[in-house]
């Protein structure tokens, strides 16, 4: 089930995007906003998988709201003004829709949402557990089982290989960046270089800090530059930081 927010500062846009979306058979309205504090709000109580956003509202833009969002759900804008399209995919929108909405543009988008709000079903300790995907920000491998980490899962083990949770998760925003290490790549807010090829990674969500090896360091610069991190090469290094064993090219 794909749940979504829609934000808008008119309630018969909201109305009436709200019956389109409705119409389809797994998407669920978690709720309506038409302020940025509103939305706000409503995005941190319902952690939807996305958010319909229009861009002029009564106190701001859209634009506004999107860095007060840590991590920020997929966002498709919704708007009367086609201006704003190369805006609004410099923060990676998902899509851009222009009012009023037409229900087979609004089934293209959402066929774009799905995968990345999609969950797995996997074997914990504590048994099975759904596991939602854009909640997701670093996957380690320890042993016969991988760490999950981030803002919905704290530390939890799950009883998998990396390489096959890998084959589960879509690319991008996921990097597998070594044998031993996946990162989302829409989590990351910036990143800084240390000493010996080295890089230090900083999340928005508010996770600690990880330090990079050279090779995935390497392997990380080129998944962000390129957004194509499946052809983006390894080379081994001696450097035995997280996820700096290689993987072949």
């Amino acid at each position: 089930m794909l749940s979504v927010v829609i934000i808008d500062d008119e309630a018969p846009a909201r109305r009436y995007l709200r019956r389109l979306l409705e119409a389809a058979p797994d998407v669920h309205v978690t709720g309506e906003a038409s302020t940025i504090e509103q939305a706000w709000r409503l995005v941190r109580e319902c952690r939807p998988d996305a958010i319909f956003l229009d861009i002029e509202l009564t106190c701001g833009t859209g634009f506004d709201l999107l860095p007060m969002l840590s991590p920020a759900p997929a966002v498709v804008f919704v708007t009367a003004h086609s201006d704003h399209a190369a805006r609004a995919f410099d923060v990676e929108a998902v899509d851009y829709l222009l009012k009023p909405v037409d229900p087979d543009r609004l089934a293209q988008a959402l066929a774009r949402l799905r995968p990345r709000a999609s969950g797995l079903a996997m074997r914990t300790r504590s048994g099975k557990r759904f596991i939602k995907v854009q909640d997701l920000t670093v996957a380690q491998a320890q042993g016969d089982y991988v760490r999950l980490s981030g803002p919905g899962h704290a530390n939890e083990l799950i009883h998998v290989t990396l390489k096959r949770l890998a084959a589960q998760l879509p690319s991008p925003p996921f990097c597998m960046l070594s044998r031993s290490v996946i990162l989302n790549l829409d989590h990351i807010s910036h990143v800084a270089p240390w000493p010996g090829g080295q890089t230090e990674v900083n999340f928005a969500n508010g996770l600690a800090p990880m330090v990079l090896g050279r090779a995935a360091s390497q392997r990380l610069r080129r998944a962000m530059a390129y957004g194509r991190p499946s052809e983006a090469g390894l080379s081994a290094g001696p450097d035995r930081r997280i996820g700096d064993d290689s993987l072949p090219a």
